[in-house]
């Protein structure tokens, strides 16, 4: 009986610990215990049923506070980033309508020197060779498209 109420303890500590380092190795091995106590207590004792109802249980009320309470906790708001994903800042619009040439084969996509800069560009969908003139025909966020002049 006490190796399966410290299977289901440690089983419970893993899991708290898996929300500070996450990684999913200490969720895992908490799922592992806690099965592990349900079997113990199902080999050694009459009390399995009451082992696996509080495992299940108590599983399902850490993931709904999980979920629910803890990105709004003081801890949770320290873990969480909050800055933006995927917005570098690069604004393309000022490059329509500006020439310049293909640094490389476009098949469809390569880049080219437009200005002073080189810019991974794509063709309307025809292949243009390296050294050949372009134009600007359109900046859809970081993709240009250009056509051969």
């Amino acid at each position: 009986m006490e190796m399966a109420i410290g299977l289901l303890v440690i089983g419970f500590v893993l899991m708290f610990f898996e929300v500070l380092l996450p990684g999913m190795v200490l969720g895992a091995c908490a799922i592992l215990t806690m099965i592990a106590s349900v079997v113990v207590a199902y080999l050694n004792t009459e009390h399995g049923n009451i082992f696996l109802v509080i495992a299940l249980v108590s599983t399902a009320i850490f993931t709904v506070c999980f979920v629910v309470w803890f990105p709004k906790s003081a801890m949770g708001q320290k873990l969480a980033s909050t800055s933006a994903v995927g917005d570098l800042g690069i604004d393309l619009s000022g490059l329509v309508n500006q020439t310049g040439s293909t640094y490389t084969d476009l098949r469809p996509s390569g880049k080219a020197v437009i200005g002073d800069d080189r810019v991974d560009v794509v063709t309307e969908g025809a292949y243009i060779e390296k050294d050949r003139p372009i134009k600007v025909v359109a900046v859809e966020g970081k993709r240009v498209v250009v056509r051969e002049t």
